[in-house]
């Protein structure tokens, strides 16, 4: 099974994860089984993941193993599922279109963040402050002054987007990608690296 970072993931009972976890990770699990993948070096059969609570600050890294997994759903699975609430269903409607005039039909893309994990899960965990956070996948190199027009028209989504896009050696700040003269930091498994070309082969 491959399962990417951003994906979210339906756990079964069978296999717990981590003994270590904490009282309100437990039970935030318990309630609703679903956790994130994270960027972590781990073992074959062995997923890193993030647990979510009830607050922002509640927030666990945890391993999990494959065999437990019932399901994954990528960003892209959900950028079709309506929001529940009305303002993130402009969002994305806006976005859907900004970002076809940009980077055409093909493009794939999702949210995740917040209204990610709602969507998939059905549990309500945002709010009309809720920021709205995009994944683009970039396999083949975007350049800057694209960037820069993805941006432009990103900031006129009538709620805030925070845009990643995922390259072949790691996650991207959309902005930083924009407007940087040098080295731009990726979130890779082995943590933050300074490059000077997120497609270029390592």
């Amino acid at each position: 099974m491959i399962a990417r970072p951003h994906d979210l993931l339906l756990l079964s009972g069978r296999s717990a994860p981590d003994a270590a976890l904490p009282d309100w990770a437990r039970a935030s699990l318990a309630a609703c089984p679903w956790a994130v993948v994270r960027r972590a070096p781990c073992s074959p059969g062995l997923i890193p993941v993030g647990v979510r609570g009830t607050e922002r600050r509640l927030r666990h890294a945890a391993i999990v193993p494959s065999d437990s997994v019932v399901r994954v759903v990528t960003p892209e699975d959900l950028r079709k599922r309506p929001p529940r609430l009305p303002q993130f269903a402009t969002a994305l409607s806006a976005v859907t279109l900004r970002l076809s005039a940009e980077l055409g039909d093909d493009a794939v893309w999702g949210p995740t963040g917040s209204l990610g994990f709602e969507l998939a899960t059905g549990r309500p965990v945002t709010h009309p402050g809720s920021d709205l956070d995009l994944l683009i996948r970039a396999p083949r190199r975007l350049d800057r002054a694209q960037a820069a027009r993805l941006v432009t028209a990103l900031t006129g989504v009538p709620v805030t987007v925070d845009c990643q896009l995922e390259t072949p050696r790691g996650g991207l700040s959309l902005t930083e990608w924009a407007h940087a003269d040098g080295l731009v930091m990726i979130r890779t498994a082995h943590g933050p690296q300074l490059v000077d070309d997120p497609w270029a082969p390592e």
